[in-house]
């Protein structure tokens, strides 16, 4: 005797079958009438009772419409606006819009699967159409997982398609770093500019640009001959608690570690370069007169206020090609002090406070190809110890 169909399953004109069924009602009160079609009834019965399982296993019948681009725009903004750095969540929502949402914003969330996130991935692409790197494909994809984490915390979904993703290894970015003689050709080229302190103090003390930015004469210690890193510039969107951009402007904020608060003793050159600069900004203080705003800042602009970050960039690269060496960016200066410091034998470990490092083993991952092969040496030190003696 052939199966009877459920009651709730009929047939269109066209032939398919129809599976119907309410689930509770939507926001606005109105019946949450669900509608799932199949070649056969059987087919349409078997979508309905897969739907009626995830409502079981917490499924939140009102979202089911929701795509994924809806879903991650209001994850951003009442999940993380007040969560990530003003950088960090103008860096997520420039990627959301220019990637992932054009690539994957139209799927309904009970949609998404990991192979739709699996192609996603395996496509990233740089403008000019070379592969991705592995720790920027991580970052796209740290970024759907954390939105989608999110909606099954809420009962949008029942499982993470992200969880399924597989994902290219990180083998880390070569360090590049200048060698000494294009160190001097660079302060050459910068010498005699008002900035000139700025450069030895970078290559001097691997202080970090927003750091340098930051930096303030109170912070300067000259009697204990160090420098107290506390804080960080960086410029971002204003906005209003909606997540509406209002403007942009410079923000002082915190280290993200506890590691990035540290004392950087000064060398004699680095010294001398701040106390000369200091006299400098005086002079300028003085011509600048009533414009002049006192942010205690060790390098500003002629008037006092912070510093913008496409000036001093820009006059980097410039003096960077005039002076020949290689196109390494402002925080290649970063890198050089630290292999500065690996050759003149500084301990790996102060090396890494100094860099504001959370481990010393960052340190050690980081600039491992700039480390001397010690082993041979030593292995010196165990010559003897298994007192042998040889006929």
């Amino acid at each position: 005797m052939p199966k009877r169909k459920p009651n709730n399953v009929t047939q269109r004109t066209d032939g398919r079958w129809i599976a119907r069924k309410v689930f509770g009602r939507k926001p606005d009160g109105s019946p949450n009438r669900k509608v799932f079609y199949g070649g056969t009834a059987a087919e349409a019965a078997q979508k309905l009772r897969d739907y009626e399982r995830q409502v079981e296993n917490g499924l939140n019948t009102s979202a089911a419409s929701v795509t994924f681009g809806q879903w991650i725009e209001l994850w951003m903004r009442e999940y993380k606006l007040r969560h990530l750095s003003p950088v960090t969540y103008d860096t997520y929502e420039s990627i959301i819009k220019a990637r992932i949402v054009p690539a994957l914003g139209r799927y309904k969330l009970l949609q998404l699967r990991p192979e739709h996130l699996q192609v996603f991935v395996n496509n990233l692409r740089k403008e000019d159409g070379s592969p991705m790197a592995a720790h920027s494909v991580r970052k796209y994809s740290s970024i759907i997982a954390g939105a989608l984490e999110q909606a099954l915390k809420n009962g949008l979904i029942t499982r993470n398609p992200a969880d399924a993703l597989s994902l290219p290894k990180d083998r880390g970015k070569k360090v590049g770093a200048f060698d000494p003689d294009e160190q001097t050709a660079l302060l050459g080229q910068v010498r005699g500019h008002r900035l000139y302190s700025l450069f030895v103090t970078a290559l001097g003390t691997g202080m970090r640009i927003g750091e340098i930015f930051a930096l303030r004469w109170a912070a300067v210690d000259f009697a204990r001959n160090e420098i107290n890193v506390s804080a960080s510039v960086s410029r971002s969107k204003d906005r209003a608690s909606s997540g509406e951009v209002t403007g942009r402007s410079m923000k002082v904020n915190a280290p993200k570690t506890n590691a990035g608060v540290r004392s950087i003793p000064l060398t004699f050159e680095v010294r001398q370069a701040l106390m000369k600069h200091r006299e400098s900004q005086l002079e300028e203080r003085l011509k600048a007169g009533a414009a002049w705003v006192d942010n205690d800042l060790v390098f500003s602009d002629p008037n006092g206020d912070f510093l913008a970050y496409n000036h001093v960039t820009r006059l980097f690269m410039e003096r960077r090609d005039a002076a020949g060496i290689s196109k390494l960016t402002f925080h290649s200066l970063r890198h050089t002090f630290a292999t500065n410091a690996i050759t003149a034998g500084l301990d790996y470990y102060y090396l890494s406070r100094i860099m504001g490092h959370t481990s010393i083993q960052i340190t050690l991952d980081v600039y491992a190809d700039f480390m001397p092969d010690k082993a041979r040496s030593e292995m010196e030190k165990m010559e003897g110890v298994l007192m042998l003696k040889w006929a």
